[in-house]
């Protein structure tokens, strides 16, 4: 055996010398995915455009409905870049816009007051332009020299209109038209040669009038007398104008009546009406209409009115005539059931208009009756990416390759919210937009499939020939699951052999042995609920519609609780739906509303275990309870719009009695009601200190971190209470605080942790230097509950058989409530933080990390708890014993490491909230991030994965170094027995 204890070590050597390296980077873009996401784009902000006029292919731009303007690669549908225009939005009158400059590299956008300039490339920003007033119109040319200028109409700059010309290099104003008559500023429209400013005049009788005013381009004064269009009748608000200067080589106007009858059809710089009546088709009544035209100035005069009505539709193709300046019908569309859309799109002089249905799509020519092209669109049951449905509007790009072979690719906005690709009818890709406005969202189990030792349990309770059938029948259906398993057995054998890099994602919905499969079921605020496959990169498992809501209208959804194959969605308004998790049938659905003073509502569980709804109303009391029987003692705590916290006590048959109420201190207003997760196990009663004695926690289940701002005196309170009695148990204040700025918080086990931004705190432990000069900052404050300041002692519940938090004990006669210790640090950050939340484990052994949303870096960030330990030693080096248990001194300013980012490279934009949830490794939690734009998929172990094997890890390897030593043992057994053997002989 001694000849093989150098070869064993050796082998040892050779199989465990990778483990020494680092594992992090392969682990990047493997356990974590990112839905970059836009928004849901404008049907007038979206097109096609060539980067440059060097570039030979075009790139899919949009300004969506969340304000992100970016480039997508309509190759793959991957986000080139992005911006996000971050303004006020709210009472929104102007018009957002982008326009391409033509044969230019740059992009300009404008949103409230603001003009910026893109970079059609990189989306870098090359200059921007901020006004009084809001811009109402936005358009580009080329000047003289070559530049592209930018013009701008605002509105409401004082009681003035004003035009003005932007320099294309560095946006100073070349020069300003204003207009003082008092009309409502309406679009910009240039041509060649000259602009012109729209603008809606107060007729005397009802409705305005169209005045069209002639400007200079090269010095902005005006041409001639404005031109008023005697429509007075017409024009009733600025939805009656369907489009304006569509085409800048003829630029034309067209407008319709309040009562959709009558088209009218006016090339801007002539005084030539034509009015056109609306047809109906087969009695069918258009409800809106749409018109398309080319945005190039050499393309043809053609233009196609679409008329949607609620069956059916169909369109017209309209040709002007440029030597009488009139619009004449050159050909029908025909009608078709159902909704549908149209785009349009131009090569030189030549027009194409493109026609999209559910399952098909038609390119037409405009100069003639032709159907050039038509291809049938395959839906999701036959190899698509979506199912047929109806298209709320789509862009296309159109090339001749010669005779009569095209190639059309076209972006579809989808009511679903997706956004997908059709090449020639081949779905290309599908970009979920309609998931940005995520507002809730909840980890939700796979359902299970029944199990082997279920079926077992089922035959053990029948006969025996009922058994035999029974198991007869269960081998005949899993035959139904070989083909797959053989299928996927190569592929499976070399990603155990090999490496995990040859393993491709599981396709199947199905649980993991290591609990990473689930699923992350979003609500949007359009209503929609989605389920993301968190073990397969976050891919959309299912979308439904799950209210109808009216027009500006947002859905406000309380909560997503995760059930037995099922999960629980309760909406703000009374509303909720049950749905099944691996499919989103709807199980049940109650409408909302239905209690005119509602608030909310709170789930609980009865005696039964059933899951049931206690109706909140406005001012925090409980509704009217189901006949239910709740558990004795239950305490219900509710917030109520007066600025109050409350507590209900629930007894068996009894109307809910006001056990507590909570205000906070004059002037103070509530910002945030804070409770433990739901899932926060405890793994241990106390922490081992380094002399081996114990300091207890204070361990509350019904502890709430209540914030509450002073907007006067510029402070923040934090206060601690015990749910069930009411009772105040810590409180802090924070003077000199911005509370325009955020302030987030949170709580787990016995320590809570909160951010701000305010002069140093006199919350430290020993007052350092930076306390002492009252520096304003971010700040980040972390606080430890225990029992007792000394090691091994319980505090005064100690010593009691028996204790209650309802009656906390009294420390004298002066019945003052025994509170816990409290250890608290503070530390200068770097930025503001939007969000907290913290890492969850399955039995609580792992310390929990805290994680955070940094705003300012588009990042999330899980911060060690060992790093942000209040019980560190602040001023002094550590002794031996606070060495052992990893203590280190105390630094008053926390730096974010890099390393702590949890989506390393990728660039969050607007995310907002976070959730956790448990795997069946204890040294992994699942982390989702969610908010106004994008979603994120991570994993987080604040200790590393102790109780997993790194990618790094050799299995083929290990096999043949077991294989080696089986061969070697067998080898030299023969050579041991018979040298034991000859020692035998010569003892």
């Amino acid at each position: 055996m001694r000849l093989c204890a150098p070869f064993f070590l050796f082998s040892v050597a050779i199989l465990f010398a990778p483990a020494s390296h680092a594992i992090f980077a392969d682990e990047a873009y493997q356990t974590d995915s990112h839905l970059s996401l836009l928004g849901f784009p404008q049907a007038q902000n979206t097109f096609f455009h060539r980067p440059s006029a060097a570039s030979k292919a075009s790139l899919l731009y949009t300004l969506s409905e969340k304000l992100v303007v970016g480039a997508i690669n309509p190759k793959d549908g991957a986000v080139i870049w992005r911006q996000w225009l971050q303004t006020q939005t709210e009472n929104q009158t102007a018009p957002w816009l982008l326009k391409a400059t033509e044969g230019g590299n740059t992009l300009v956008s404008a949103v409230n007051g603001e003009a910026k300039v893109w970079d059609a490339t990189d989306g870098r920003l090359v200059w921007e332009w901020k006004g009084d007033g809001k811009i109402k119109g936005l358009e580009t040319f080329t000047a003289a020299g070559g530049e592209k200028d930018v013009l701008v109409l605002s509105e409401k700059e004082g009681s003035n209109a004003v035009v003005r010309r932007l320099a294309g290099e560095a946006g100073g104003v070349t020069w300003d038209f204003v207009d003082g008559s008092g009309d409502v500023p309406y679009a910009l429209v240039a041509s060649k040669d000259s602009l012109f400013y729209l603008s809606l005049h107060s007729a005397l009788l009802k409705g305005s009038k169209i005045k069209i005013t002639e400007l200079d381009l090269s010095t902005g004064r005006q041409i001639g007398q404005p031109n008023l269009l005697s429509s007075e009748s017409d024009i009733t608000s600025e939805e009656s104008i369907l489009t304006v200067g569509a085409n800048s080589g003829v630029p034309f106007l067209i407008w319709t009546d309040k009562g959709l009858k009558t088209l009218k059809i006016n090339v801007i710089g002539t005084k030539q009406i034509t009015s056109v009546n609306v047809p109906s088709s087969n009695g069918v009544i258009a409800e809106k209409i749409i018109v398309h035209a080319p945005h190039s100035a050499t393309a043809h005069p053609h233009f196609l009115v679409h008329y949607q009505g609620a069956e059916a539709h169909w369109a017209e193709v309209y040709h002007i005539d440029l030597a009488t300046g009139s619009a004449k019908k050159a050909y029908d569309i025909p009608r078709l059931g159902g909704k549908g859309a149209f785009s349009t799109s131009s090569q030189g002089a030549d027009v194409y208009f493109t026609r999209h249905t559910a399952f098909e799509n038609t390119l037409l020519s405009s100069a003639q009756p032709a159907v050039l092209s038509q291809w049938n669109v395959r839906p999701k049951s036959h190899g698509g990416m979506v199912d047929p449905q109806d298209i709320t509007h789509a862009v296309s790009e159109v090339v001749s390759r010669g005779g009569k072979t095209f190639a059309v690719r076209s972006a579809l906005a989808l009511p679903s919210g997706d956004w997908e690709l059709i090449r020639n009818g081949d779905p290309s890709w599908v970009r979920p937009e309609g998931l940005a406005g995520t507002i809730a969202a909840a980890y939700v189990e796979i359902a299970k499939e029944e199990t082997l030792a279920e079926e077992l349990a089922a035959e053990s309770h029948r006969s025996v020939f009922g058994a035999y059938a029974h198991r007869v029948k269960r081998h005949i259906r899993d035959l139904q699951y070989f083909p797959d398993w053989a299928r996927t057995l190569p592929n499976r054998l070399l990603g155990s052999f090999l490496s995990d890099k040859q393993r491709s994602p599981e396709q199947s919905l199905r649980r993991d042995s290591f609990g990473f499969h689930k699923l992350v079921l979003v609500a949007t605020e359009h209503g929609q609920l989605a389920a993301l496959d968190a073990g397969n990169q976050g891919k959309v498992v299912w979308s439904i519609q799950a209210v109808n809501l009216k027009a500006g209208e947002k859905w406000k959804v309380i909560s997503i609780e995760a059930e037995e194959n099922a999960a629980l969605i309760r909406g703000e308004g009374g509303e909720f739906l049950r749905v099944s998790s691996n499919t989103g049938t709807v199980l049940q659905y109650q409408p909302g509303k239905l209690i005119s003073s509602l608030k909310t509502s709170i789930s609980a569980l009865d005696a039964a275990g059933q899951r049931l709804l206690i109706p909140v109303t406005d001012d925090g009391s409980l509704g009217e309870m189901p006949n239910i029987e709740l558990g004795q003692g239950t305490i219900i705590v509710t917030e109520g719009k007066d600025n109050v916290v409350k507590g209900w006590g629930l007894t068996k048959n009894a109307k809910p009695k006001l056990a507590w109420q909570f205000t906070p201190g004059t002037g103070e207003k509530i910002k945030a009601v804070t409770a433990r997760p739901h899932h926060d196990p405890v793994a241990s009663i106390g922490k081992a200190l380094g002399d081996r004695n114990v300091l207890y926690k204070y361990l509350n289940p019904n502890i709430l971190l209540v914030s509450a701002v002073d907007a006067k005196t510029l402070t923040a309170t934090f206060y601690i209470l015990d749910s069930t009695s009411g009772a105040v148990i810590h409180s802090v204040i924070h003077p000199g605080v911005d509370i325009s700025r955020p302030i987030a918080s949170t709580l787990s086990e016995n320590w809570f942790a909160y951010s701000l931004f305010s002069e140093t705190s006199a919350f430290s432990q020993e007052r350092s230097q930076i306390d002492q000069e009252k520096v304003k900052g971010y700040q980040l404050v972390v606080s430890e509950l225990y029992e007792s300041p000394h090691p091994n002692d319980r505090g005064p519940l100690g010593s009691s058989p028996n204790s209650s938090s309802v009656y906390p004990t009294s420390a004298g006669e002066d019945d003052t409530i025994e509170t816990p210790h409290v250890i608290s640090q503070t530390y200068l950050i770097p930025g503001p933080i939007s969000h907290m939340s913290v890492t969850s484990t399955l039995q609580g052994i792992t310390p929990r990390s805290l994680l955070c949303v940094l705003p300012d870096l588009n990042a999330i960030i899980s911060i060690p708890r060992a790093i942000i330990e209040p019980r560190r030693p602040v001023g002094r080096d550590p002794t031996s014993a606070e060495i052992e248990e990893g203590f280190f001194r105390h630094s008053p300013i926390l730096d974010f490491e890099s390393k702590w980012i949890l989506n390393h490279k990728r660039d969050l934009m607007s995310v907002t909230d976070i959730i956790t949830s448990p795997s069946l490794l204890e040294s992994t939690s699942l982390v989702f991030a969610f908010g106004e734009i994008d979603l994120f998929l991570s994993r987080s172990a604040p200790i590393g994965t102790f109780d997993l094997l790194g990618k790094g890890f050799n299995k083929l390897q290990l096999i043949l170094t077991v294989v080696a030593l089986a061969i070697g043992t067998t080898l030299v057994a023969p050579f041991v027995r018979r040298k034991q053997i000859d020692g035998t002989w010569k003892a």
